[in-house]
């Protein structure tokens, strides 16, 4: 399998500058805490987390939400992060739907399209969470294998609909590969299909994209398409534990899966998502970091021989060449944790990326397990 591109590509096409600059550290944006210049034992690089955060804006409003734990303020919090994300995506507040993390909106959009039955087509290996939890509604899911370039195989996608179809999930960047689907292939695609059946794009890792060819397909949502798009708080803005997420359709969509939201995101976890989305260098910080700790892995991948795909996200593809359940006791034992199988990718781990010296750390142990 050849690189999706090579690294001196990703390179150019990342640009490594971020509005200019070079691969600046995180002393040149926003002080690090101590907690965050602190290496981790075990290293942590198997959940795609962000190492960094939070930040410590949302750590101090995180602090001072206390003070609002006893009131019912989450439902006012709540109105107001929507008018916040209506504006940054350029929509309509009855637009957007919050939930407790994007697991939720993808669990109940599931929910409503496939709780009686029907098919579901889904790119593969891809984020699973939402197929499993079709599986357990009783729905049928056709999984369609990616390329040998770990690209989408949209006609055999597209094959794959039938009169049974509901939904057609689509990962992107796709996890675990970490492969951007350019918008002047992926648009055609849901343009092509919405008329057939709902195209839910999850865009987890968008705010790490550095790719110009990336879109997101936001836009086709402002066009009125039968399109669905779901964001999370949880990577770049380092709100895994808080559990904040919101996906973005037409509000004919949005008015049915509303209401079988199970519950509320609580009031720190709302004060924090609005204090994230407005650090603005803090997500400057994170996406210089991650593209530094990529360089990191594709240098010591390419030293030591190792296909790998060249990833839009904040972590990294590679084969290992030994079962991935070897691989994964050989690094706990260097104490290091890496992600778990992607079958039938058995021989291939995804990497999540971590700090400068705690990447430096898996480079020399990672040579260790593969002499």
């Amino acid at each position: 399998m050849k690189d999706v591109l090579t690294r001196r590509d990703w390179l150019r096409r990342s640009g490594m500058l971020l509005g200019g600059a070079t691969l600046i550290g995180a002393s040149t944006i926003t002080a690090a805490t101590p907690s965050q210049r602190r290496s981790r034992s075990p290293i942590r690089m198997m959940f795609n987390e962000n190492p960094y955060g939070p930040s410590r804006t949302a750590r101090m409003t995180m602090t001072k939400a206390f003070e609002e734990s006893s009131l019912y303020n989450h439902f006012g919090a709540s109105v107001e992060l929507k008018e916040m994300l209506a504006k940054k995506e350029g929509v309509k507040p009855e637009q957007i739907v919050i939930g407790s993390g994007s697991r939720e909106i993808l669990n109940v959009t599931a929910l409503h399209y496939l709780g009686d039955g029907g098919d579901i087509v889904a790119n593969y290996p891809g984020y699973e969470t939402l197929n499993m939890y079709a599986e357990n509604l009783g729905a049928k899911v056709n999984r369609v294998q990616v390329k040998d370039d770990m690209s989408p195989d949209f006609p055999a996608l597209e094959k794959a609909v039938n009169k049974n179809t509901k939904m057609i999930n689509i990962c992107n960047p796709n996890n675990p590969t970490g492969v951007a689907i350019g918008a002047d292939k992926l648009e055609p695609f849901c343009r092509k299909i919405e008329s057939k059946c709902l195209v839910f794009v999850d865009e987890a890792y968008n705010e790490y994209v550095m790719d110009k060819g990336y879109r997101s397909m936001v836009n086709l949502v402002k066009e009125g398409l039968n399109v669905m798009v779901t964001r999370t708080f949880s990577k770049i803005y380092a709100l895994a534990g808080i559990r904040v997420g919101y996906g973005v359709a037409k509000p004919e969509i949005i008015s049915k899966i509303e209401p079988l939201i199970t519950g509320t995101v609580n009031i720190l976890g709302l004060r924090a998502a609005m204090a994230s989305l407005q650090d603005e260098a803090f997500q400057e910080m994170s996406r210089s970091k991650n593209l530094e700790a990529k360089e990191m892995v594709y240098e010591v991948l390419e030293q030591t021989r190792k296909e790998y795909a060249v990833s839009e996200g904040n972590f990294i593809f590679f084969r290992t060449g030994i079962p991935i359940t070897d691989f994964q006791a050989k690094m706990e034992k260097k104490g290091i944790l890496v992600g778990r199988p992607f079958p039938p990718f058995d021989k291939w781990c995804r990497l999540s990326m971590a700090k400068p010296n705690e990447m430096k750390k898996f480079a020399s142990r990672f040579k260790e397990v593969m002499a």
